[in-house]
């Protein structure tokens, strides 16, 4: 590239076509993708590769909102971000988010003036709470896209399931779309079946994942409401064909794959590990409030419960309410449940039943724990930080094989109600960590919609607030809490959903990151344009 400055009254730019088209996407390389629910397929909800936001510049002066996106609808979903998607004549990072109106929704993820969306796909009437005599209100207006979808490797396609209604019937299908136009690809949609699957009854609520050439969908419930299994089931992503499914109680009931919308996590090797809820345990083929390992073809391959599994059963206290999450570099997997115990498990020897097989277990929070985030901090070692449900912020410490029982750190606020923080953290490698927490600000987000708040501690001191989006209301304020929804951290962005103003039927997506020093230049005067054979001469006139 030439470039020559004339006159110190304009400038001019002359570029070879060829290196523009070469050159645009490689110099964005280096950018952080989100890609699936909790950033990667062990779930510890970390990026490690945050160099723009540091503990010195997140605070109320030089960070919040910079733009916000409102859509049709409440989003359950974790946004999705995908950097130089060649989309709209360019390349743009895009964040994708979904509503419960079956929409998807494809925005540019920094430009505060991209108002309107790249584009914007409905599937739908979607089924609602008034579809069937659930008994509660944990979902509480129409539940068409509930669950975060999955974008593969080679930032082609996003995978989403919609649960539609037409002429009295319901109808889950797969979607695979293309992520620049948001249309179906060939074979897509998928109907999704299965011998004692009822599409009204399954709540596609854990996150899509992506492994072994294969899209794989969890199910649960809708408030407990009969009859509905645990299900896991695969589809070819090319073709979509179902390749196989697992019941978690054939024969019997429930044992949901609920996670609090976390999917399933998977190894180097291809295996999954889930945790399922309330219903029948039989030890053979029946596996409620049980730790489960699938292989890549979804054939059980172990699994350990807990001593009273039929006490929790009995006291709706579902073993999955946090989800599985791999230790990195160990052969364990932690998890807990609505009586906020922490089971550290081998992942090669699961021990079936009784808790004397499990490597560890102790009461981490004193309520629900729905969200973990883990990190290897350079100043404080291995770290596990969690929020339960009327609970406070805590961090334990793992000393490589097990867990330190009294936290390292605790906050001394805490919450009052339902269901406690989901958390995100984001750090460069093991230093500048910071904590990010959505949560409600007051009250009980059980059965209605509440006011939410992100919050920020400094990960390596949690006592150290650095910021919330409450202390400078009328910038950051993003309203109505988004339940179970972690934000998305990356490239010195965080991405939150929320449920916008009302207790149903609105939402929108709030984009923060750091405050311009100062206005934004005006545009450069009288730009030109001329083509010169394989180079293009630009020419203008400076503004400051």
């Amino acid at each position: 590239m030439k470039r020559r400055n004339p006159t110190n009254m304009g400038h001019v730019i002359q570029t070879a076509l060829s290196f523009v088209w070469i050159l645009s996407p490689l110099t964005v390389s280096a950018q952080v993708d989100v890609l699936t629910h909790h950033n990667n397929r062990e779930r510890t909800g970390v990026n490690l590769q945050e160099t723009a936001l540091t503990p010195a510049n997140v605070n109320t002066r030089q960070f919040g909102m910079l733009f916000k996106r409102v859509v049709d609808d409440q989003l359950y979903s974790q946004p999705l971000l995908v950097t130089s998607v060649t989309i709209s004549g360019g390349w743009h990072d895009v964040v994708y988010v979904t509503t419960v109106n079956n929409s998807v929704y494809a925005f540019d993820a920094n430009d505060a003036g991209a108002s309107a969306p790249f584009w914007h796909v409905n599937f739908g009437t979607p089924a609602s709470l008034k579809d069937a005599d659930f008994g509660c209100t944990d979902i509480n207006g129409n539940m068409g896209i509930i669950e975060t979808p999955v974008v593969n490797a080679a930032k082609t396609t996003l995978y989403v399931v919609a649960l539609t209604k037409a002429g009295g019937r319901f109808t889950q299908r797969l979607h695979a779309l293309d992520l620049a136009t948001g249309t179906d690809l060939p074979n897509s949609p998928a109907t999704i079946e299965a011998p004692g699957f009822g599409p009204l009854m399954q709540n596609q609520r854990p996150g899509l994942f992506l492994s072994g050439g294969n899209v794989f969908i969890g199910y649960a419930s809708h408030c407990d409401k009969d009859p509905y299994h645990g299900f896991l089931l695969g589809y070819d992503a090319a073709s979509l064909k179902q390749v196989g499914f697992f019941n978690t109680s054939p024969g019997g009931e429930e044992a949901s794959i609920w996670q609090s919308g976390q999917p399933p996590a998977v190894d180097d090797k291809g295996n999954i590990y889930l945790i399922t809820g309330n219903g029948s345990c039989n030890g053979t083929t029946q596996f409620s409030e049980s730790f489960i390992k699938l292989d890549s073809h979804m054939h059980l391959v172990d699994w350990f419960t807990p001593t009273n599994h039929f006490k929790l059963d009995k006291e709706d206290n579902d073993l999955n309410s946090s989800g599985a999450v791999l230790i990195p570099g160990t052969h364990l997997v932690i998890g807990g449940g609505k009586e906020g115990v922490l089971y550290i498990i081998d992942t090669d020897h699961f021990g079936h039943l009784g808790d004397g097989h499990a490597v560890q277990h102790f009461p981490a929070t004193s309520s629900h724990l729905h969200s973990m985030v883990y990190w290897k901090s350079a100043k404080n070692g291995n770290l596990l930080y969690l929020w339960g449900q009327r609970d406070r912020v805590r961090a334990y410490r793992f000393n490589s094989s097990k867990f330190d029982e009294t936290p390292f750190m605790m906050r001394p606020d805490g919450n009052d109600g339902h269901p406690g923080a989901m958390l995100s953290l984001s750090a460069n490698g093991d230093n500048d960590g910071i904590l990010w927490a959505a949560i409600h600000a007051t009250g009980d987000s059980w059965n209605e919609s509440r006011p939410g708040i992100l919050r920020a501690y400094e990960a390596d001191d949690i006592n150290h607030k650095l910021w919330n989006s409450l202390q400078n209301l009328g910038r950051d304020d993003c309203k109505n809490y988004s339940q179970m929804a972690p934000p998305t951290v990356a490239n010195g962005r965080v991405y939150l959903a929320s449920f916008g103003t009302e207790n149903v039927g609105t939402g929108q997506m709030c984009v923060y990151g750091l405050l311009p020093a100062g206005p934004p230049p005006d545009a450069p005067a009288n730009v030109h344009a001329s083509a010169h054979g394989r180079f293009v001469n630009l020419t203008w006139s400076p503004a400051p």
